[in-house]
């Protein structure tokens, strides 16, 4: 090794920004120190392999964890969803890696809080403050109704709720007011799909979800009944997605930063943009 080093480093060569170019930078400050240098050299070449060592030290794998919720969440989607390659592609222009895992929502939850997992895309609740750092968003959901055809309903404020029974996924927290609204009849469904088939049964009047993922759906697994549901007109609300980081993650004021300033930079040179070309969706015009 010794003799590698040796021989890479010559007076011509120009690598001081290089992990090799920095231990030649040290040997040659050596080289200049009379006495002293069975010591000093010693302290030198422990330093040189240190270096080398921590240059090549593989990427800090994340955790990423999210349940089924295309077209941001999906195993079975290009790049494992439209927020796992956003994710992945602006912590690894910051040298992290990201691994995606697949769970059902409350268990991703309850693994950010337990250290299972270093991170999730979510919406910033109260309740998540204690164990969780949020990013800038990098993206908007517009959270709208769903009714089957020809129910008539009118969204206008919670007020105008009461009276229908409403299904909603287990788990999520579609905004604050709405969890703690004790007037509304709620039920839960393990997710968007059997609501909707809930409230194509008559067993529920409304649900909520992200206007992207209920179109996804009309067009897959809802298909054979999309003209029998439609969107109540307008939307309950926009909620700005953001990456949620483990609050106890060692690094994690650094993984926020290095996302913010790479999201930031991905829509400046076209990069964001390529992602949702490649989802087939609608570029937006900017971060929110």
């Amino acid at each position: 090794m010794v003799l590698l080093l040796l021989a890479r480093c010559s007076p011509a060569s120009d690598e001081t920004l290089t992990p090799i170019g920095a231990l030649c930078a040290l040997i040659e400050i050596d080289s200049t120190l009379p006495g002293q240098e069975n010591l000093t050299g010693l302290r030198r070449l422990l330093g040189l392999i240190l270096l080398l060592a921590s240059a090549s030290l593989p990427a800090e794998v994340l955790r990423l964890a999210g349940n089924l919720w295309p077209p941001y969440t999906d195993r079975s989607l290009p790049g494992e969803g439209l927020s796992v390659e956003l994710i992945r592609t602006a912590l690894g222009r910051g040298g992290y890696q990201v691994e995606y895992i697949e769970v059902p929502w409350e268990r991703a939850l309850l693994g950010l809080r337990k250290g299972s997992y270093d991170l999730v895309n979510g919406w910033p609740a109260v309740k998540r403050v204690d164990y969780s750092l949020s990013s800038r968003a990098f993206l908007i959901n517009r959270m709208r109704w769903v009714q089957r055809r020809g129910s008539g309903i009118r969204y206008d404020g919670l007020d105008s709720l009461t009276g229908y029974l409403l299904v909603l996924s287990r788990g999520y927290t579609y905004s604050d007011e709405l969890d703690a609204d004790t007037r509304l009849q709620k039920g839960y469904a393990a997710n968007f799909v059997q609501a909707a088939t809930m409230v194509l049964a008559g067993r529920a009047d409304l649900t909520l979800e992200d206007e992207r993922t209920a179109l996804f759906h009309f067009e897959r697994e809802l298909g054979h009944e999309r003209d029998a549901l439609a969107f109540v007109p307008g939307e309950f609300r926009r909620v700005e997605l953001s990456l949620l980081v483990r609050r106890d993650h060692p690094r994690a004021t650094d993984i926020i930063a290095t996302f913010n300033r790479e999201i930031a930079a991905m829509l400046a040179d076209g990069s964001y943009a390529a992602i949702f070309v490649r989802h087939a969706l609608p570029v937006p015009d900017g971060l929110p």
